[in-house]
């Protein structure tokens, strides 16, 4: 059809939606549709200036090329008319879907090959058949004269299954064809935790397509390969690949930073964004939570923690349609375990021109470009680059390292060097894979050329765990960002130019952490470093809280939480008291905003084992009695409030007689909540009376409207709710204009509280919609929850019962996503009382018969000191009423038979739908 143009392109890819049942059903008369589809694209498309690629072994698929991108929507449309117009002769008429995407065209020897071409392929992947979409770029190019007869619709940010940056899409619709399809099949549609990707996914094709295959047919794929064979990559594709067959989602669980089988069950969880805080141990909580979903779960580095097989094992047993893919270096030898073992990536061609079909010079190519902006191979060249790919065995780590010495060593030169040594290729370690020997050697290779000053800074960085900053980098490990530049153009770095990080391949950490244990000072000496740089950092959390940079503090500790744990737990292991006391308040909040309650206990109890109980060192008193009392905050809610007054009265007391007024009022809030759920609503206020008197300069305004917020709380728990606007009143005054979060939405709470109280719904639900807002912008999960309780009864109040359904069903979720039971049941019961008002007797016995067949009914919600359990029953003699004895006695048999846990999955389904 022509020349291939170059320089700034616009591609065309279609395929036919269903092609292979429709082969299948018929396949003599698809092959003659085929043929026909194919005349009439290339008709169309030729009339338009587009030039026809040839075929990338896909049978219905089509790769159209054209210079201007105002002449490839118009032989988009052109195409789509045409294909309605077909009277097919197959069983269903051919539906073609069809993307337009433009970039820089990458045409080497004679075909399309980079990023924007792959980017092209993805975005006809999420379209359905007779619907054509096109990226942000090309709209830029046309949206200023579309072709005659066509309309454009944007159709918003979608993620695309390349898992690189997101892409905006407009559909392209030609009058008179069909404008409404259903949603993109994109990642935004699917709830997911994939992470993003700073490169294209290259090659093994055969491999994902069939790991794709095999997570079909299986509930447990393991990918097993040496380090640095891209499993990982492997696992995070197929997960994005089959998203859309999972309704409640696919998450990454990586364990690569992860060194105890202790913490396995949290990483979970905190992965899928759930907080285990129920009464029930945190295995326990996840396998509830995850028994009714349908989701695919990718565990990623396993073959370190000896303990990960026996929990899959029981996640599987539990959750029955739960999928895991997990990757390792070995089996996890369960029942029902398919492997899929991974090898070298393609490294021969059969000729020239096909060279850059294979994988592994792809992977070069790219790899190199990101060394040497600019880089192109040569056809001179093809002989060295299969040397290469050989000596390398296809692995990708050993890849990548050759090809990050293009700036400095021609191809036909790397591929000499790697083949001076035979140890290069080989170990003597006989009980090392054939393919593990080229990884290790290739790296051992580039290690051996490092400059003594990288060696010393790259086993520095290894100290690091999931990424840190060049600011970390400079202080913990004395890396210059110089050094920092050097290893990320040797591969042994990736940065992150969005956010300024750095990250370390796993296999390459662990050989650095080797070599810097040789010098077991330098080690020390490190660690100390780390550690120090860490509790400068969460030192600054008391200013942060306190003066309107909340969100900031919660980026900056959950943007480093691995190495934040890490450097606590080496204060705390050293007998750092001083150190480790700046962690405690940003470690509390974040725990306390994401409702990680249970971690939150076993974080502080770890360190309260491991500090004296009788210290004679004044720092470490004030820490365990700073440590004790934030852990009692945890337990008043999980539902101990005995323990948790316990843990929280006498360091109080302590705390009260210490220098730091911060520490003391963290206390005296932590032992307030305590008191609340055991119905001290005097001894709470008489503690908070006394903490408010202790302030005295104007930098403690932030503390003090925190404090008199808790005191406004006091004097509702004991029904004075003049004191209670005049506290809240004085909170409001203290915060004045400070952009915050903390304060602010049990401020807003309070307000609505007195607003409900007073006959005022409709000013109630203003403020607890404005709570509910100001919880979500930072994610403030128990905060959402008790709002959008106080935003039900405030609809109540209003007589807006549909409002308060939706409201208190919201309100669960976010209970749910916590593992607080207590609040889910408080809420199930909400739920029925409404269903009650609403003239649905049978429903609303249901749920509170579940409820009562739940033992933690027996709980005290947050404000009301009543037991949930008797709030049930007290409704349940209203409705027996209502309902004649043989309903009432169904409705009561099938509630009670129903685990509270399925009840609150239907009514989060029923409000989905």
């Amino acid at each position: 059809m022509g020349d291939l143009p170059e320089g700034v392109v616009t591609f065309l890819f279609t395929d036919v939606e269903g092609s292979t049942r429709m082969f299948e059903e018929a396949p003599d008369a698809m092959l003659a549709a085929l043929r026909q589809h194919d005349e009439v694209i290339e008709d169309a498309v030729a009339a338009n200036g587009g030039v026809s690629v040839r075929p990338r072994g896909e049978g219905d698929s089509r790769f159209i090329v054209f210079a201007d991108a105002h002449n490839a929507v118009a032989g988009a449309a052109a195409m789509q008319r045409r294909l309605a117009a077909v009277d097919w002769a197959t069983p269903t008429p051919l539906r073609v879907r069809a993307s337009l995407h433009t970039g820089t065209a990458d045409l080497r020897l004679g075909d399309y090959y980079g990023s924007v071409v792959n980017r092209a392929a993805r975005l006809r992947g999420i379209a359905h058949g007779g619907q054509t979409v096109m990226s942000g770029a090309t709209w830029e190019l046309v949206q200023d004269e579309l072709p005659d007869g066509v309309t454009v619709q944007d159709l918003g940010e979608h993620g695309l299954k390349d898992l690189t940056r997101p892409e905006r899409v407009f559909q392209v619709t030609p009058d008179g064809l069909p404008d409404e399809f259903p949603p993109l099949a994109s990642l935004t549609t699917v709830p997911n935790n994939l992470p993003e990707q700073l490169t294209e996914f290259v090659g093994r094709r055969s491999e994902l397509a069939e790991a794709r295959r095999l997570v079909g047919e299986t509930r447990l794929l393991t990918m097993i390969a040496p380090g640095g064979t891209g499993k990982t990559r492997l696992a995070i594709q197929t997960a994005a690949e089959v998203s859309t067959d999972y309704p409640d989602g696919v998450f990454f669980v990586g364990f690569a930073e992860i060194g105890s089988n202790d913490d396995i069950i949290q990483t979970i969880a905190e992965s899928l964004g759930v907080a285990l805080s129920g009464d029930e141990d945190v295995q326990t909580q996840l396998l509830t939570y995850l028994a009714p979903r349908r989701q695919l779960l990718v565990f990623d580095n396993l073959e370190h923690l000896d303990g990960a097989a026996a929990i899959v094992a029981e996640i599987l047993k539990a959750a029955p349609n739960v999928t895991v893919v997990a990757t390792s270096r070995s089996k996890l030898n369960l029942t029902g375990e398919t492997v899929l073992s991974l090898a070298g990536l393609e490294t021969t061609w059969d000729q020239p021109d096909e060279a850059m079909q294979a994988s592994g010079a792809q992977l070069f190519l790219e790899t190199a470009n990101r060394s040497n902006p600019g880089f192109v191979i040569e056809s001179d060249d093809l002989d060295a680059l299969a040397e290469i790919l050989r000596l390398t065995g296809g692995m990708p780590l050993g890849i990548l390292l050759a090809a990050a010495w293009v700036d400095m060593l021609p191809i036909a030169e790397i591929a000499v060097e790697i083949g001076k040594s035979a140890d290069f290729l080989e170990t003597e370690m006989g009980d090392i894979p054939d393919r593990q020997r080229s990884i290790r050697a290739v790296f051992d290779y580039s290690w051996a050329l490092l400059s003594p000053e990288e060696r010393a800074t790259f086993m520095a960085l290894s100290v690091f765990r999931g990424g840190f900053s060049r600011e970390a980098a400079e202080s913990a490990a004395g890396a210059s960002l110089r050094n920092l530049a050097s290893l990320v153009s040797k591969s042994l770095l990736t940065a992150n130019p969005d956010t300024g990080r750095y990250e370390v391949h796993e296999l390459l950490r662990q050989y650095a952490t080797a070599e810097l244990e040789r010098d077991p000072d330098r080690h020390q000496q490190v660690l100390d470093a780390h550690a120090s740089f860490y509790a400068d950092l969460m030192g600054e959390a008391p200013f942060l809280m306190s003066h309107g940079h909340q969100a900031q503090l919660l980026a900056m500790v959950e943007g480093d939480i691995e190495n934040i744990r890490s450097a606590w737990r080496h204060h705390i292991s050293t007998g750092d008291a001083g150190g480790a006391r700046k962690f405690v308040l940003g470690l509390f909040m974040v725990y306390e905003f994401r409702g990680w309650y249970a971690a939150s206990i076993a974080l502080f109890d770890e360190a309260l084992e491991l500090l004296p109980e009788d210290p004679d060192d004044e720092d470490v008193t004030v820490l365990r009695a700073l440590v004790s009392a934030v852990k009692g905050w945890s337990l008043a809610l999980l539902s101990q409030p005995e323990a948790a007054v316990e843990a929280a009265a006498e360091p109080t007391e302590l705390l009260a007689r210490s220098s730091s007024l911060v520490d003391y009022w963290i206390a005296v809030q932590c032992l307030a909540l305590a008191l609340v759920y055991v119905g001290s609503a005097e001894e709470m206020a008489a503690q908070l009376d006394e903490a408010i008197a202790r302030h005295v300069s104007l930098d403690e305004q932030f503390w003090v409207a925190s404090l008199n917020d808790w005191r406004s709380f006091a004097a509702v728990v004991a029904g004075d709710f003049e004191s209670a606007t005049r506290f809240v009143g004085a909170a409001t005054e203290a915060l004045g204009s400070l952009d915050e979060y903390w304060v602010t939405v049990w401020n807003l709470w309070l307000r609505a509280l007195i607003a409900t109280q007073e006959d005022r719904p409709d000013d109630a639900i203003d403020l607890y919609a404005e709570q509910v807002a100001v919880c979500r912008e930072v994610s403030y999960v128990r905060g959402t929850m008790v709002s959008l309780e106080g935003l039900g009864e405030a609809n109540v109040a209003a007589g807006k019962l549909d409002a308060a359904e939706t409201a208190f069903i919201d309100g669960m979720a976010a209970a749910e996503k916590m593992g607080m039971v207590r609040d889910v049941l408080g809420m199930m019961t909400k739920v029925a009382k409404v269903r009650a008002l609403r003239g649905q007797p049978f429903e609303a016995v249901e749920l509170l018969a579940t409820v009562l067949a739940e033992p933690a009914s027996v709980h005290r919600p947050f404000i009301d000191n009543t037991p949930i359990n008797e709030t049930a029953s007290a409704a349940l003699s209203e409705l027996e009423e209502e309902l004649d004895a043989e309903e009432y006695s169904t409705a009561y048999a099938r509630g009670s038979e129903r685990p509270y846990d399925v009840a609150a999955k239907e009514l989060l389904d029923n409000q989905a739908r």
